[in-house]
């Protein structure tokens, strides 16, 4: 199936959301740390797996001062993709080709203050159903591995609730309206009134219609370029068929709900209904 509407709004909407919190809210954290070995049978066994005890890391270079990194050090030797290593961002980790088990694998990054996921789950099996494992900034109580693939909390997840199409103009131009929605879990009030914050005031903001084709992460979760810049990427689609955001509603669950989670998240919630002035099939 080639590519349709649904799936240019999806990628456009997430990178365009992970730019603006990182961006508007300094959302990260840059570290310097030990990874640590672990299996993983998804991979080749001559590549060797180290994690970090933190996901999801900062890929996009136009977010100011944070660590993107280009490699790690082995036994005190610097190793990039030149030297075979790859980095999967996603799940926080280096996978070294002929690594010993026991090297002794260090590196700096920025890791991102709120994971972000996109999901077709509805928001009460998001904060209710499900048992996030947490993977907080502040504090490590024991310094390992995070487990791959797994989505962790802190975390925000999107999804879009719906989509409709009116009669804009003649010759067959549509005003697409989509209503996306944005599941907050955070550790503490300060995190969450700090995203609702943000994202209260992006209403009338526009933002690019970018191809998934051209989605910065390849199937491993490295930099397909071995670099990314949001701002970059957004100005070489930035046209008259931009998305605009008409409108954005936040609220939060309040404290005697959320005492019935299964952790002891601090819920959020943002509605955003964006529209897109477009012929069918674009």
């Amino acid at each position: 199936m080639i590519e349709q509407f649904q799936h240019k709004f999806t990628n456009s909407l997430f990178l365009w959301f992970d730019n603006y919190l990182l961006n508007k809210g300094e959302a990260y954290t840059n570290m310097t740390g030990k990874f640590y070995y672990y299996d993983d049978d998804r991979f080749d066994s001559k590549y060797k797996v180290f994690g970090s005890p933190y996901k999801q890391w900062v890929t996009d270079s136009s977010i100011t001062g944070a660590n993107i990194p280009s490699g790690v050090w082995v036994n005190s030797t610097f190793k990039s993709r030149e030297n075979n290593v790859m980095l999967d961002f996603d799940n926080g980790r280096a996978l070294i080709s002929g690594a010993n088990k026991t090297a002794n694998i260090t590196g700096s990054f920025a890791v991102k203050d709120f994971n972000i996921y996109f999901s077709n789950e509805t928001e009460e099996d998001i904060i209710v159903e499900n048992k996030y494992p947490i993977n907080s900034r502040s504090s490590i109580l024991k310094e390992s591995y995070i487990q791959p693939y797994d989505q962790v909390t802190p975390a925000i997840f999107l999804s879009t609730e719906g989509l409709e199409n009116k009669g804009f103009a003649f010759g067959g131009m549509e005003e697409t309206t989509i209503r996306a929605k944005a599941v907050v879990l955070a550790d503490d009030s300060f995190q969450l009134d700090g995203v609702l914050s943000i994202f209260a005031d992006s209403r009338n903001e526009v933002f690019a219609s970018i191809p998934m084709a051209n989605h910065p992460i390849n199937e491993v979760g490295d930099l397909k370029n071995n670099y990314y810049s949001y701002t970059e990427l957004k100005n070489q689609f930035f046209d008259n068929q931009n998305f605009y955001i008409n409108s954005v509603i936040t609220s939060k669950l309040t404290d005697k709900a959320r005492k019935s989670l299964a952790n002891d998240l601090y819920v959020g919630f943002i509605d955003f209904e964006i529209q897109q002035h477009r012929y069918r099939h674009q």
